[in-house]
């Protein structure tokens, strides 16, 4: 548990470990909503500079893991507008499109869009619950959101995951 006020106070060793603390799991969330670990990379640092530069109004009583996450959704959101305005075409995926199966796509790319499909609150979940092993109680804390409410989310995202994977790539279905 980070001490908030010496945080606030600006001690670099506390934020040094408040960083390697909630690292991963910033990467799992911005690797959730961007799909891409390259730009996730960039959006949590970028986030903790944020956090640094208005750290002094962080609130002792409040849940300092929820703000970090809050401030990285506002810049993986900014990075996805700038992303769509540069964006070409031909690199959208088309709704609806078989996938040749003998592109070999790798498991992990198969994974990236079947996120793709879900809504943004879904990766994010999916993400903190399967990279991070957080417990529904555990997200609902950082997303503001109640445990069954995630339970529900979770359940909802991994269907909707199977149902792309077994239409789209079968040869990946288990």
């Amino acid at each position: 548990m980070v001490d908030t006020e010496r945080l606030k106070k600006g001690d670099e060793e506390v934020f040094r470990e408040f960083v390697s603390e909630t690292e991963r799991l910033l990467m799992s969330v911005s690797f959730g909503i961007l799909l891409n670990s390259e730009d996730a990379r960039d959006a949590v640092q970028d986030t903790y500079l944020r956090f640094w530069r208005s750290r002094e109004r962080l609130d002792p009583n409040g849940y300092i893991q929820a703000y970090l996450v809050q401030i990285l959704r506002n810049v993986c959101f900014t990075m996805l507008k700038k992303r769509a305005n540069t964006v070409g075409i031909d690199e959208i995926p088309e709704p609806g499109k078989k996938e040749n199966p003998s592109s070999r796509l790798g498991e992990k790319e198969v994974i990236s869009r079947a996120m793709a499909v879900l809504k943004e609150k879904e990766r994010m979940i999916v993400a903190m619950i399967h990279y991070e092993n957080l417990d529904s109680t555990e997200v609902g804390m950082v997303l503001g959101l109640s445990a069954s409410t995630v339970r529900s989310h979770y359940q909802s995202a991994r269907t909707r995951m199977k149902n792309y994977i077994v239409r789209y790539f079968p040869e990946f279905a288990r």
